[in-house]
């Protein structure tokens, strides 16, 4: 049995596409998982995980997902192989899935926040505040 399940954040926006001739959607991204222990430095590691949404849901991550949130999914772990130019065999794993769940609502009110904290329009001295870049987040 090949199945796996998933909780992480998105590291990058998805990159939608279409597959020529059929139209099916595929959406592509990493998400960051962090391990379940510490290290011997008192650390908890991440992995980088690709994973490949493939049909209605990869539209949805496209629309709705962005880097940052905090997403389940379910799928299966697919090795797929290559020949580089060099004629060297590469091995690349990921994770394809049909099944993705959004953890966290993508909130427009974020954005429009941002501009009127910006703007002063909120009565706040958003000199007070550090507004921090979504570029700027490790994940």
């Amino acid at each position: 049995m090949n199945q796996v399940v998933l909780v992480g954040r998105l590291t990058r926006d998805p990159e939608l596409k279409y597959i020529p001739g059929t139209g099916t959607a595929i959406s592509s991204f990493t998400i960051a998982v962090d391990r379940n222990y510490v290290n011997r430095d008192g650390k908890r590691e991440t992995d980088f995980i690709p994973i490949e949404v493939i049909g209605k849901s990869a539209e949805y991550c496209a629309n709705y997902i962005t880097k940052g949130k905090l997403v389940a999914l379910q799928g299966n772990i697919r090795v797929d192989n290559y020949q580089t130019q060099s004629c060297e065999k590469r091995t690349f794993t990921k994770v394809s899935t049909k099944e993705v769940q959004a953890l966290e609502r993508k909130n427009k009110l974020d954005s429009l926040y941002k501009e009127n904290i910006q703007a002063g329009a909120i009565g706040l001295d958003y000199q007070e505040f550090e507004i921090i870049d979504n570029d700027e987040l490790p994940f």
